[in-house]
């Protein structure tokens, strides 16, 4: 690891602690003390937020966010124009799909999958080896358990809690207060009420 000297777009000058091998684009913006891990890319018009923490061998895309304080775990690749918030925690060989937001506070577990235009509410945690369809929307203080399976399109409210192993459909509409179990499956353009249990927790 080194000190690098990094401008900044708006000619802002600041010091950046990269590994090996670091590929920072054009146009890029780092904030104070940010550290990348060797082999990592930064793609071009990138923002990147002061204390921020780029792991090794990540991908961030062209035209994303990193907010103050993030984490982006190793290996993993958050897609052009996504947006990462302060604070949040991006395990290790994670995908953030293209024009993805996660919210402020959200923890995502390793080897976990985002899709396309998905947007994960403030502190959220989905856990490790899950899947979230594109142009799914998931509200504020949802746990997802690992190795669920949401498909695309689907809505999850508030406050909601989803099982290990647990399956939502495509188009599924999950109100807030919902707990659904491990193993429970919630099919295709399925409407669950709020404050609803399904299946066992």
């Amino acid at each position: 690891m080194k000190t690098i000297t990094h401008t900044n777009p708006n000619g802002k000058i600041v010091q950046v602690n990269v590994g090996e091998h670091v590929t920072i684009g054009e146009n890029v913006t780092i904030g104070e003390h940010v550290t990348i891990g060797k082999h990592a890319n930064i793609g071009n018009n990138a923002n990147v937020g002061e204390h921020a923490n780029i792991g090794k061998n990540a991908n961030i895309g062209v035209g994303s966010y990193i907010g103050k304080n993030a984490i982006i775990g190793s290996y993993s690749t958050i897609c052009s124009y996504s947006i990462v918030s302060v604070g949040s925690y991006i395990g290790e060989y994670v995908i953030i799909g293209r024009g993805s937001t996660i919210g402020r506070e959200v923890t995502i577990g390793e080897d976990a999958n985002i899709g396309e235009h998905a947007t994960i509410g403030s502190n959220s945690t989905v856990g490790s080896h899950s899947t979230v369809g594109k142009n799914v929307l998931i509200g504020e203080d949802v746990t997802i358990g690992k190795y669920v399976l949401i498909g695309e399109h689907a809505t999850i409210g508030k406050n909601v809690t989803i099982g290990n192993n647990a399956n939502v459909g495509e188009h599924a509409n999950v109100g807030r207060n919902v707990t659904i179990g491990k193993n429970a499956i919630v099919s295709k353009n399925a409407t669950i009420d709020r404050d609803t249990t399904i299946g066992s927790k």
